[in-house]
């Protein structure tokens, strides 16, 4: 049965292979994004509809809120990063304060305030899916927003399994490290494996998965604490 479903960072290449993977499954698809000219080249290319908001910006989610369907049966939450600050061993304290907040915005603030502006949009067994794009180096400020991020959404999926609702995250493993080639010589594409997942939760066979973070590694042996 076709699903209603909104994924978020439209405007980035991962939020659109999401969307096209979800719209070729047969489902209706909006996508949103802060980039209006990315955004509406992805709608265009996929034949969807597209809200322009900043999730991250409580008054421009209040001013789309209107925009966005009344009933939705999945929320995919796609980081769109604003910041790119290269090589964090050479950042002075501006350039450390600026790639926290960056990726504290972009990883755990949007889908948070997504949910908060959007969870009583939610049919009964619909799903949230967020995702985390890379696989973050161990006390980075992408490796502690991880971590938040699954603590928060452990809480969330407490709170939404009155309603049947599941919340999950799906990150990148470090099976996707540049270097690493995968146990076989034809590993899928990230953007391949985290459609996968994200499909699978979102369908009834799912209900029993929720508050966990599932790591995408293309079969790389690699233990996460």
């Amino acid at each position: 049965m076709a699903m209603e479903v909104l994924v978020t960072g439209g405007d980035t290449e991962i939020g659109r292979a999401i969307a096209e993977g979800f719209r070729d499954a047969g489902h209706r698809v909006v996508i949103s994004g802060a980039r209006r000219d990315e955004l509406e080249v992805a709608a265009k290319e996929l034949d969807v509809d597209a809200i322009i908001c900043d999730p991250t910006d409580p008054a421009s989610l209040a001013e789309a809120r209107t925009q966005f369907p009344h009933h939705l049966d999945t929320i995919v939450n796609i980081p769109a990063p604003r910041w790119e600050g290269g090589d964090p061993r050479t950042f002075d304290l501006v350039e450390h304060a600026t790639a926290w907040r960056n990726a504290l915005d972009a990883t755990a603030l949007a889908p948070v305030l997504m949910l908060h502006t959007l969870g009583d949009h939610l049919r009964s067994g619909g799903a949230v899916v967020s995702i985390v794009t890379e696989s973050p180096r161990d006390g980075s400020a992408q490796a502690a927003v991880k971590a938040a991020l699954s603590e928060w959404t452990a809480g969330r999926a407490n709170h939404f399994g009155t309603r049947g609702i599941t919340v999950n995250v799906v990150a990148a493993g470090r099976g996707y490290e540049a270097g690493y080639d995968g146990l076989t010589s034809a590993s899928p594409s990230l953007a391949a494996e985290l459609t996968r997942l994200a499909l699978f939760l979102a369908t009834p066979e799912a209900r029993h998965i929720t508050g966990q973070t599932l790591h995408v590694s293309g079969g790389a042996p690699v233990n996460f604490g």
